[in-house]
């Protein structure tokens, strides 16, 4: 095992990426995965992902053939996601590069059982299997072991990035050039997706209130009061209630939202790929920090996003239509006002 350091590999390599199964995380691989088609276009591009996302990426592989396989190791037995993994390398004679974006310890293992042999970057466990694995002794190692990704000054600080998006961040990481022609600054490609028609007619607004932390949130009375004032009746997107209370934080104040009727209820009524589908036909989508968001970049959709102030410069993505608001004292103190005011100068 290896670590990759910008080594040449064939034009018909075979890469593994991995990946966690959070919307945002599925969203921010794609500009990667783009890449890696582009300077390997006769290879082969498996993505390892997970069950949150598993609609988005069958349909990577069978609608877009962004990916040749997939297959997830979080959201089931870590014992079976080892064993197919194992299959999957014996079946395709080994990879030439595994590329790992997470810090799981499934995840570096993973990398590590995939990796051996053969080329890694990214987080894995060490060849002696002890712990984590030193990176390599470059700029691109440095801002591996760098903490502090979501600084304004991050571009300033590694002179191989021209913006601090997360998008570009991981393209550098894997030592890959600006791919040229590409939508976004950085040559990054644009976001991609599978998109499906929805089996009804959906919103030309919509808004999400999810969120996987729970300091993400926007208040619900805020939400309530901004609906009223707005005088639009959105689409509610997000995942069924059972599941949003689970992972998202929010089920049971949208309930109010969806009872005070200041909603169309969309959750769990559409897969991924409808959800797609329902945005790109949309006119405005307001959301917090989450994967409604990205879905609306992939389509420059006219988008209202609330953010942590710690994290814009890194996970808003370059879409022009975007206004990213942000407060000091976090999510919740923005002002009905403010985002009143982003939607109106957006329609």
């Amino acid at each position: 095992m290896r670590r990759y350091t910008g080594d040449r590999l064939p034009t018909n390599a075979r890469v593994a990426l991995l990946v966690n199964d959070a919307l945002g995380n599925f969203a921010i691989a794609t500009p990667l995965a783009q890449a890696i088609r582009h300077f390997h276009p006769d290879g082969i591009l498996d993505y390892y992902g997970g069950t949150r996302t598993e609609e988005l990426e069958i349909a990577a592989v069978e609608s877009l053939r962004l990916y040749d396989w997939r297959f997830g190791i979080v959201g089931r037995p870590l014992r079976l996601s080892i064993e197919e993994a194992l299959v999957r390398k014996a079946q395709i004679g080994g990879y030439d590069l595994v590329i790992n974006l997470e810090h799981s310890q499934a995840h570096m293992a993973i990398a590590a059982l995939l990796g051996e042999g053969t080329f890694v970057c990214g987080p894995c466990l060490s060849p002696d299997g002890r712990g984590a694995w030193e990176y390599p002794p470059d700029e691109r190692g440095d801002l591996w072991r760098d903490t502090q990704w979501a600084t304004e000054d991050l571009a300033q600080r590694y002179s191989f990035l021209e913006t601090g998006f997360i998008g570009e961040i991981f393209i550098r990481l894997a030592y890959l050039d600006p791919v040229p022609g590409a939508s976004w600054p950085g040559g990054i490609p644009r976001y991609r997706f599978a998109s499906e028609e929805p089996p009804f007619e959906t919103p030309k607004a919509l808004i999400s209130t999810g969120g996987s932390l729970a300091h993400k949130l926007w208040p619900m009375e805020k939400w309530a009061g901004l609906l009223r004032e707005w005088g639009v009746r959105p689409g509610l997107l997000g995942a069924p209630p059972k599941r949003q209370a689970q992972f998202y934080h929010s089920a049971d104040s949208e309930e109010a939202l969806v009872r005070e009727g200041l909603v169309e209820d969309l959750r769990g009524k559409l897969t991924l790929p409808q959800v797609v589908g329902a945005i790109e036909r949309s006119d405005i989508v307001v959301t917090l920090d989450n994967g409604i968001l990205h879905f609306a970049a992939a389509f420059d959709k006219p988008t209202v996003g609330l953010y942590r102030k710690e994290v814009v410069s890194l996970w808003a993505p370059p879409n022009p239509n975007l206004v990213a608001l942000s407060n000091d004292a976090g999510v919740s103190e923005i002002s009905v006002a403010e985002v009143l005011q982003a939607i109106r100068a957006l329609q």
